[in-house]
């Protein structure tokens, strides 16, 4: 059932809200009203968050772990425009200013969450493990599909989940401190998923069909992975399901020509690929529901609809201030989509953006624009697109 989209932009304004208070008390201000002193009681709740997931919630992993310039200049998220809305320059972010977790950690009164990789850094109040490339399945999964090299990096669920072991000693101490110490963190925990599905699709030329034979496979490792931050003292866990992938303008352009009209729903997105999304989140939420009732009395683990929420964006652009859904805001594809993968956002010659990206969904034809990622965080932060919410 479609949610009625005042629902969503109240959320949205109670979290601007509570960012506006963020700046008030940093700034030496305040507010003595009853709905302030709930804010800072929320505000409260959470010492520190952590972060594991893709390029959707990159922050720099993937420039700190890169040797040399070489890499770097590889990584089209470090060459402009990239950042430019909020940051004024590439700050390893594939987006045109923050993500979702940046939006978060502002509204909890805590700072952007530091890559792991970064040396020098505090990461008692926080630190991000998420890795461009993210899967949940570890390489040797892939290896057996017959891919010989990782596609992207080792950074899989299982490895993020060991990088973060290794810091739990300069974060909280001894293990007994730490399980006091998480039980006031929030964990950010995907969503994955997407790149295992992108390597079936992209790589091995897998249909979406035959992709679902390797869903319960995603999703058992997702599970796992909150099995395993909860025995290391995580309480409060926010599992997100993954995007609409129909509706991507990489996936639009590659396989959009060759599909025929039925293969489109009314809004334009790709059936099929929105079928195996769909399965895929259905299968996680019976997940998560299945950990909750096994944690009941120690967790409050959270489901976020991603594919939900962005899906309605899609279909009512207009009520959240966006418009042209399909076309990225930076490339040079042109066309219907703006999307080509040998000119894709940040190459040379492909430097061009939307006049204004605060009124487009997708920035780069495979990441959303600081826009939809604020959007995003209202919705986790008050629902009612995350359940149950952040700071319910």
């Amino acid at each position: 059932m479609k949610l009625p989209c005042f629902h969503l932009c109240s959320s949205l304004l109670v979290a601007s809200l509570v960012i506006q208070l963020i700046t008030a008390m940093a700034s030496g201000g305040g507010g003595s009203s009853g709905a302030t002193s709930s804010m800072v009681a929320a505000l409260k709740k959470y010492n520190a968050m952590f972060t594991f997931g893709d390029s959707m919630d990159e922050t720099g992993n993937i420039c700190a772990a890169s040797s040399n310039k070489t890499e770097l200049d590889v990584l089209t998220c470090t060459h402009p425009p990239y950042g430019e809305t909020y940051f004024g320059r590439p700050a390893c972010r594939w987006c045109d200013g923050r993500v979702v977790v940046d939006f978060i950690a502002q509204a909890l009164g805590l700072p952007f969450v530091p890559p792991s990789k970064a040396k020098g850094k505090d990461f008692r109040r926080g630190v991000s493990m998420a890795i461009t490339g993210g899967t949940a399945m570890n390489f040797s999964f892939y290896k057996s599909l017959g891919i010989e090299d990782p596609v992207w990096n080792h950074g899989s669920l299982d490895t993020q989940i060991q990088w973060f072991k290794e810091l739990m000693p300069s974060i909280c101490g001894t293990e007994q401190s730490c399980k006091v110490y998480l039980r006031k963190s929030l964990f950010m925990f995907g969503g994955y998923g997407g790149n295992d599905y992108n390597v079936q699709l992209l790589e091995l030329g897998l249909t979406p069909l035959q992709a679902m034979n390797y869903t319960p496979k995603i999703v058992t490792a997702i599970a796992n992975g909150v099995e395993k931050l909860i025995a290391l003292g995580a309480v409060h866990v926010v599992v997100p399901g993954i995007f609409p992938t129909g509706c991507l303008p990489i996936f639009l352009s590659l396989f959009g020509d060759a599909a025929s009209e039925t293969d489109f729903d009314g809004t334009g997105c790709l059936k099929p690929y929105n079928r195996l999304t769909e399965y895929h989140n259905s299968l996680l939420r019976k997940q998560v529901d299945a950990l909750r009732r096994k944690h009941y009395n120690s967790t409050r683990i959270m489901y976020a609809d991603y594919y939900g929420l962005v899906y309605q964006m899609i279909q009512e652009p207009e009520k959240f201030g966006f418009s042209k859904p399909f076309e990225a805001c930076c490339g040079a594809g042109g066309g219907k989509y703006n999307f080509d993968v040998t000119a894709r956002c940040g190459m040379e010659g492909a430097t061009t953006t939307c006049c204004d990206p605060s009124t487009r969904m997708s920035w780069d034809g495979i990441h959303p624009t600081e826009e939809v990622n604020k959007v995003i965080a209202g919705a986790l932060l008050r629902g009612p697109y995350c359940t149950p919410p952040i700071l319910g």
